[in-house]
């Protein structure tokens, strides 16, 4: 199954789950209805038959308040879990990390997110760290996969080392990769729904416990009814988080193993993710989550169980973690009780220090990544084909990731430093800006940016910054832009505002446009929109709908891969073949950065398996004379991460 695939099952999964909470509602609603005639017959308040019952206004006035409730509970976390992956990381009560965090466990975290994100072609997610948390756990959240947060314990970010680390950043983005995420944040807003019923029952106990006091027989057996139907509505709580947690166990369980083969096959390194579960396996805390009211509500999405879990065996969304380990390797568990045990029988206090201190700094000294990785052998220079390239959306290979740590490694420590902070990102791109236009625009091109902007670009005009900046090759450009923009992403809406027309500015100062410019401005308008991590919901099910749309895209490639009128029209034809509705070159088509824009946003709002046909055309114009220009290499990349469809690296010499 393919990534397109994945996406689209995922999207149908969440149409599933809506039947299935209507389904639930009715049951819990006809449920309270009978309870609360059983309490009321049994008070002798009302003599009715059970079928008068049902058709009397009282019966229809509490099931129309129990559906109202419901509804009204999953309604409003659906708001709240608008915002998309943010929103859930306050819920677990993560704090954001500044990507020039100077400590360094959430410093080596970055490194390997970086690794990961340019590995797999997605743009980097926020991240966050549960501080409060000293167990083991991780999750990622979101509702596109190229709009993500991924949050860690405290726990797990000092208690794994490098490669356990490693492993488990692999398994949350195969969930990213898999389309699971979306389904995922769906689960909390129906469950929240379900459990209102439970905690308003929890409510008309407590609220019996505070009037016990009162002495006059009608407020007792007022009293006695707010308890019965209090203790009812708690047992009906408690019934739909049994069935939630059957649905969560039955949807996440297949789903936990199988991100946890992607971490094996991304990292080529599967002691790395056995020995994590096994820390989680032998650890006093666990991965249990303590410091936040919704570890049930985020249990499904985390690495493993947040919540102690009764009845483990049917009941819990992760699968045993001996399981899991054995799954990997039958040998690891035996092998991971040895060392345990080695290491608790070490009496010399000193000696236990001494050896995790050794233990930490080789860890904590991960940044000298060539030691842990060595670039693939068996690397083939042999251009692909574009079905290969569209094929490797979603699936990161060893070898990608090997490209992408020579790929930092090549990048120089100072602009690594300047990309990891807002103003040193702001000074990166706009400067990446203006080496697309000639030198002798310059000054002009300065002095139409804002105040702060101009201050920026000036005071990094000394010596030592303009030699790193000037220093940037083509090839770095992408992994930069990427990186720079996460930590754009941390400057308020106005700041963000402000430096995306600066670039629009810069990139107009010449009245033409590059490639690269449309991409780098692209970019930003995407990541740093205020829509940016927002639901997008799917509204084109046919082509026909973006005909115009995909001919304009497909006519861009065409004039990105040459400059001959008549070879573009070829590349184009060839490019519409998978297509069955009628899309034709037109001289009217103007590429221009304002309507390549709009149509991408239209085709981002593709239903998945249509975007696949739309990268393969794309890809088909890119590779059509067997090697591809970096030009064309980052339109694609662009094109793709527009689309929610990230694609990994290509494994070939670009020109």
């Amino acid at each position: 199954m393919n990534f397109f695939e994945h996406q689209e099952i995922a999207r149908k999964k969440s149409f599933l789950l809506g039947l299935l909470f209507v389904l639930a509602l009715i049951l819990i609603a006809t449920s309270i209805n009978l309870i609360s005639y059983l309490i009321l017959h049994q008070s002798n308040i009302v003599a009715t038959p059970l079928t008068a019952w049902l058709k009397s206004r009282e019966s229809i006035t509490i099931f129309g308040v129990v559906v109202l409730v419901i509804a009204g509970g999953t309604i409003y976390q659906f708001i709240n879990l608008a915002k998309g992956g943010e929103a859930v990381a306050n819920m677990a009560k993560g704090r954001p990390i500044n990507l020039d965090a100077s400590s360094p466990h959430e410093q080596r975290l970055i490194n390997l997110v970086e690794e990961m994100s340019i590995a797999s072609g997605t743009p980097m997610p926020d991240l966050f760290v549960m501080d409060n948390e000293p167990s083991i756990n991780a999750f990622v959240a979101g509702y596109e996969p190229t709009e993500t947060v991924l949050v860690v314990t405290r726990g797990a970010l000092e208690n794994l080392s490098r490669e356990e680390l490693q492993g488990v950043i692999g398994h949350e983005f195969s969930h990213i990769l898999n389309g699971d995420m979306r389904i995922n944040v769906r689960l909390i807003a129906i469950l929240a729904g379900i459990l209102s019923i439970g905690q308003i029952g929890q409510f008309l106990l407590r609220l019996t416990m505070n009037r016990s006091h009162f002495s006059s027989s009608k407020k007792n057996e007022g009293n006695i009814l707010f308890f019965i139907a209090g203790l009812a509505m708690v047992c009906i709580g408690y019934i739909g988080l049994f069935f939630g947690r059957i649905i969560k166990a039955a949807i996440s369980r297949q789903r936990e193993y199988l991100a946890d083969a992607a971490s094996i096959q991304f990292t080529r390194n599967p002691e790395g993710i056995a020995a994590a579960l096994y820390k989680i396996h032998d650890s006093q805390n666990g991965s249990r989550l303590a410091a936040t009211y919704h570890a049930e509500d985020i249990n499904h999405l985390c690495f493993s169980e947040a919540i102690k879990m009764n009845f483990s065996g049917l009941l819990a969304s992760h699968p045993p973690l001996p399981d899991r380990i054995n799954a990997i390797n039958t040998s690891y568990l035996a092998r991971f009780r040895a060392r345990s045990n080695i290491s608790k029988r070490q009496t010399s206090a000193k000696a236990n220090s001494a050896q995790t201190k050794s233990e930490a700094g080789h860890a904590l000294q991960s940044e000298g990544i060539s030691s842990f990785y060595q670039p693939s052998s068996d690397q083939s220079s042999k251009t692909p084909s574009s079905l290969e390239v569209v094929q490797s959306a979603g699936a990161v290979s060893p070898p990608h990731y090997d490209y992408a740590l020579a790929l930092l490694a090549s990048i120089p420590d100072q602009i690594k430093q300047l990309a990891h902070t807002p103003s040193g990102a702001k000074i990166l791109l706009l400067s990446l800006m203006l080496k697309e236009s000639a030198d002798n625009l310059h000054t002009k091109a300065i002095a139409s940016l804002s105040e702060c902007n101009q201050s920026l670009l000036n005071n990094s005009k000394d010596t030592a910054t303009a030699a790193h900046l000037s220093s940037i090759t083509i090839k770095q450009r992408l992994p930069i832009l990427e990186i720079a923009l996460a930590a754009l992403r941390q400057l308020d809406q106005t700041h963000k505002n402000d430096f995306i027309q600066d670039l629009a500015n810069l990139a107009r100062i010449d009245a033409k446009l590059t490639f690269f410019e449309f991409s780098l401005l692209t970019l930003a308008k995407q990541q740093l929109s205020p829509q940016h991590g927002k639901k997008l919901k799917t509204k084109y099910h046919s082509t026909n709908e973006v005909s115009d749309e995909i001919a304009l895209i497909l006519k861009m490639f065409a004039k990105a891969a040459t400059s001959d009128l008549q070879e573009q029209q070829r590349l184009f034809s060839l490019a519409i073949q998978p297509f069955t509705i009628k899309i034709e070159w037109n001289n009217t088509f103007n590429v221009t950065e304002e309507r390549i824009s709009h149509s991408l946003n239209k085709l981002r709002l593709l239903s998945p398996l249509l975007k696949r046909p739309l990268l393969l055309s794309c890809a088909e114009c890119v590779l059509a004379d067997n090697s591809v220009h970096l030009k064309e290499y980052e339109l694609l990349r662009l094109v793709s991460v527009v689309l929610d469809c990230p694609i990994p690296p290509l494994l070939i010499t670009q020109q």
